[in-house]
């Protein structure tokens, strides 16, 4: 990850946090109900991890045949077009997850701080805490995945 992409993530994830800060505290002062995360949010965040992982990985196998290829048939080259999106969508998980866990950690803290039966909420918010970085994982590893190739000499 460069330097403007860990920026890029720690700024989503501080304002997940106050967002979700506020969000719980405005919910609790005009009586609403706790903003908790319902189970699909969780499932759904690890299949999109998922789903980054796979979508990266035939860039990464033609990565590692080009690493071991020295001379006859050069491996057949992904789609450029293919790989860019499968970028971009990695790009957008790990911005997606940073913000999503910054708001459940708002809401944990919120939980810890101010609340004085927060067993069954903690644990939807933890679930959503632990599926937002599942997504905000695949996706670093889906852009670790998309890296170029290494240039070689004969070309």
């Amino acid at each position: 990850m460069n330097g403007s992409m860990g920026k890029s993530v720690a700024g989503f994830s501080v304002v997940g946090l106050v967002l979700g800060l506020v969000a719980a505290q405005l919910s609790a002062g005009f009586g609403y109900v706790f903003p908790a995360s319902p189970i699909s949010l969780p499932i759904s965040l690890l299949l999109l991890a998922l789903a980054n992982y796979i979508f990266s990985f035939p860039i990464y196998r033609y990565r590692k045949r080009l690493g071991s290829y020295k001379e006859g048939i050069r491996p057949e080259r992904p789609n450029p077009f293919y790989a860019v999106r499968v970028l971009i969508l990695a790009r957008a998980s790990v911005l997606a997850g940073a913000l999503f866990a910054g708001w459940h950690v708002g809401l944990i803290i919120w939980l810890l701080s101010f609340s004085v039966a927060p067993e069954n909420l903690m644990l939807t918010s933890s679930f959503g805490l632990i599926g937002a970085v599942a997504l905000t994982v695949g996706g670093l590893v889906s852009q670790w995945n998309c890296k170029t190739p290494p240039s070689s000499d004969s070309d």
